[in-house]
């Protein structure tokens, strides 16, 4: 008995799968193996990924020194007014309403768990820590993506800025996606196993060579893949 032949659909999304796969293998031959460097405190991580919303990494980590700096256990940060937290983070810009997602976050934890700790998202899957802390502002799809992944080692794979930016030009989701439906559709993409080190590979990329303005298509390893590159040939 033949087999059924694919619907276009079918046909396109194997072709997308192939091509996620072939790009990865690339960045790791020319780019080199990525190893997760071990597991992290999870509130840490939380809310160093609060502090890095729309700002760089410098601002990012320079909010955060001054938060551990200032403060020795969590339990002073909850303890201290939000005017005042917001005034030791304001590096990281948008500082009022990051301040207030932390206390959010404290709070609530200390109500649920008895104790300023999100050590119980060690035991559960991605979508349990979604329904666990995805209604709290400030706890999106990324940030759990970017927890899981970096701070306990999960094969999940974060969506920000550099790495949406990429998976559009690359013809891996539509132009048309926002970076919640691309992460969505590269869940699937995505080798089993590579979900860390294609992550870093596509932000380290999208900062050396395919910036948001100017990209140097002339230098890019995988510029035979991209559908932007093919894009700009055409006009």
């Amino acid at each position: 008995m033949k087999n059924k032949p694919l619907d276009p659909d079918q046909a396109r999304e194997i072709g997308i799968r192939q091509k996620v796969v072939r790009i990865c293998a690339l960045f790791e031959v020319e780019k080199g193996k990525l190893h997760w460097q071990g597991e992290k405190e999870p509130l840490a991580n939380l809310v160093e990924t609060i502090l890095s919303h729309n700002t760089n990494d410098r601002n990012r980590d320079l909010a955060y020194d001054s938060l551990i700096n200032r403060y020795p256990t969590w339990q002073d940060v909850h303890q201290a007014s939000r005017e005042e937290l917001a005034e030791v983070i304001r590096s990281a810009g948008l500082n009022q309403q990051k301040a207030e997602r932390i206390h959010n976050l404290l709070e609530f934890l200390q109500s649920t768990q008895g104790d300023f700790t999100a050590d119980f998202l060690k035991t559960l899957t991605f979508d349990e820590a979604v329904e666990a802390l995805g209604h709290l502002k400030g706890i999106g799809l990324k940030t759990l993506a970017v927890v899981m992944c970096f701070s306990l080692g999960r094969d999940i794979f974060p969506v920000d800025t550099h790495v949406h930016r990429l998976c559009r030009r690359l013809g891996f989701v539509p132009n048309s996606f926002d970076a919640v439906k691309t992460f969505q559709a590269m869940r699937t993409k995505v080798p089993d196993g590579k979900s860390y080190q294609f992550h870093l590979h596509l932000i380290q990329h999208g900062r050396e060579i395919c910036h948001a303005r100017k990209p140097e298509c002339e230098k890019c390893i995988v510029q035979k893949d991209c559908l932007y590159y093919f894009q700009l040939l055409r006009h």
